[in-house]
């Protein structure tokens, strides 16, 4: 198969990606507990060379605000010096280079106070850590627009938000996590205020200096979470905002309840799909796509403009650049191991210890 869509290049605004490949923001848990950028996040990059748009992976804006100390890092100027280095290596490599800045919510604050709090009953526990975690909402608003700052310093083209995962955003968005009874919960209106304000505030900051986009979770697991309709207003709303492309996926657990019967594609992909019905802008899908086969029969059916290829990358570095020189024969596939060892011991990967043997 020659690929003719996938291989397609794309424009987006002044960012001209050569392919519709995208490696997606993946957490690799390579830093230190400083944050900083190490040897084996810039050979991990390296390696995965080939995709036209490549995400890094969820970096933190607070030290507080990470999912393990080993995540990578972009709450101190310290940080821009690696980063640079990175975004660098990316685009020489010819990939248009982006960077997903995040923040993991109140589950951070489960992690840093468990011990404290766990006395009270649950549903306080939960109430207060919610709270809690975000009375400083200035800070955290302010650290994005930091951190929003020094990814442009270090030349990433498109700053990503995450707000999806039934992280920060995700959190806010979901009436099933969002318990606050100021400006910040209640309508979906004011669930979604924060997203809303951080996107506008990191847009301004952005300038034409990059473009500013979102990793965005349109509906929930469960069926009294996030609704469809409400993520797809969202969508919408950050489109009229400024958004020139939107990364598509699920809030807090996946709705296997939108994906239809002996579809051939996964949740995710089809909330893309979804996604396209209400939005002017491309759009990025992906999930469970391990064959490049697949990925261009997604795009031939509309299911999105960009393909994002997570575990596929993980299983075989070289998978975009395989197919890209018409090598897709020799692709390692990725087992779909669960859990996936990848986030635990890479090492273990059964198609890498192929690939090594």
């Amino acid at each position: 198969m020659k690929y003719s869509l996938l291989l397609t290049p794309l424009q987006i605004n002044q960012l001209n990606l050569p392919n519709r490949i995208v490696m997606p923001p993946m957490v690799t848990f390579l830093a230190k507990d400083d944050g900083l950028v190490t040897q084996a996040h810039l050979d991990h990059y390296e390696r995965s060379a080939g995709p036209g748009l490549i995400i890094v992976e969820g970096t933190a804006v607070l030290p507080e605000g990470r999912v393990s100390k080993r995540q990578l890092g972009i709450y101190s100027d310290r940080h821009i010096d690696g980063l640079t280095q990175l975004a660098r290596n990316i685009k020489t490599n010819g990939a248009v280079a982006a960077i997903q800045i995040h923040h993991v919510g109140a589950t951070a604050f489960a992690i840093t106070q468990k011990q404290k709090y766990q006395q009270l009953p649950m549903i306080l526990f939960r109430l207060l850590k919610q709270q809690l975690m975000t009375a400083g909402l200035f800070r955290i608003q302010e650290a994005f627009q930091n951190a929003a700052r020094r990814a442009i310093e270090a030349g990433f083209d498109i700053v990503e938000l995450h707000g999806a995962h039934g992280y920060l955003f995700s959190q806010f968005l979901s009436p099933l996590k969002n318990w606050r009874l100021d400006q910040y919960g209640g309508s979906l209106e004011n669930r979604r205020r924060l997203l809303l304000e951080v996107f506008r505030a990191t847009y301004r900051l952005a300038a034409d200096k990059a473009l500013v986009t979102c990793r965005l979770g349109i509906a929930d697991g469960h069926r009294r979470g996030l609704s469809l309709s409400d993520g797809l207003s969202t969508a919408a709303l950050l489109e009229r905002e400024g958004a020139k492309l939107l990364d598509v996926s699920c809030g807090s657990g996946t709705p296997d309840y939108l994906r239809p019967e002996k579809s051939r594609y996964s949740d995710r992909l089809h909330l893309a799909h979804r996604a396209k019905s209400v939005l002017q802008i491309p759009v990025i899908g992906g999930g469970g796509i391990r064959h490049p086969d697949l990925a261009e029969q997604a795009l031939e059916d509309g299911m999105a403009d960009l393909i994002y290829i997570g575990r596929g990358i993980l299983a075989d570095p070289s998978w975009a650049r395989k197919t890209v020189e018409g090598k897709a024969e020799s692709i390692v596939l990725c087992r779909g191991c669960r859990p996936c060892f990848h986030l635990t011991d890479s090492s273990r990967c059964p198609a890498r210890r192929h690939k090594q043997n």
